[in-house]
């Protein structure tokens, strides 16, 4: 019984979950990948990464790109900056800005903003050029606009505290505030401090 138990255990892992494993050339110029124990890539990359939900990022020179598990391209050799996919996103940029792909390979928000984070509770907090800071959703959509000094810190759609002119408040994703910007600071328990008393607020 215990038997069977493991064989239906094992049957469920994904199949690029078993074998996964970069070689390099003898003259440590270039990498190939072995899948499987299955060589299905020639020693072509300069940079290879872990395999990560099915996908990893190669390089061929300065630009990266995306591949699958067999070694498939996902897109073309565009990115500057890439990253292992986590919970369906990856952080990608160029030379200058940075943006969110999603498991369908597309970018979710416009390629110009120079830090972003990824998604918490299907929400993107992104800084703009002039420092301050919004956030977007996965679809696409500016939530919050880029005002507040600090990330937002994202609790959930309905709580996410914010500063701005140095002070906190909290907001929800539809940019409606709970409660002003009147506080010196939020905790991360929910308790606003404001001369002298901390207050709950959520």
């Amino acid at each position: 019984m215990r038997g069977i138990i493991i064989i239906a255990i094992w049957g469920v892992f994904p199949s690029w979950a078993q074998t996964w494993r970069v070689v390099q050339h003898p003259d440590h110029s270039k990498k190939a990948i072995v899948a499987q124990d299955k060589v299905i890539s020639d020693y072509v990359y300069t940079e290879v990464s872990e395999l990560s939900e099915g996908k990893a990022f190669v390089s061929q020179g300065s630009l990266y790109a995306y591949i699958d598990a067999q070694g498939n391209a996902l897109t073309p050799y565009q990115f500057t900056v890439a990253s292992n996919f986590k919970h369906g996103y990856a952080l990608v940029g160029d030379s200058f800005s940075m943006s969110v792909l999603n498991d369908s390979m597309r970018l979710v928000i416009p390629l110009q903003y120079p830090r972003v984070k990824l998604p918490s509770s299907d929400l993107i907090a992104v800084q703009s050029a002039e420092g301050y800071w919004g956030v977007y959703d996965v679809y696409g959509n500016l939530r919050l606009p880029c005002i507040f000094d600090l990330p937002p810190r994202i609790i959930s759609k309905d709580i996410i505290v914010v500063r701005q002119n140095e002070l906190y408040g909290v907001v929800n994703d539809c940019h409606e505030y709970r409660f002003s910007c009147a506080y010196q600071y939020i905790t991360p328990d929910g308790f606003g401090y404001k001369r002298g008393k901390y207050v709950r607020l959520f």
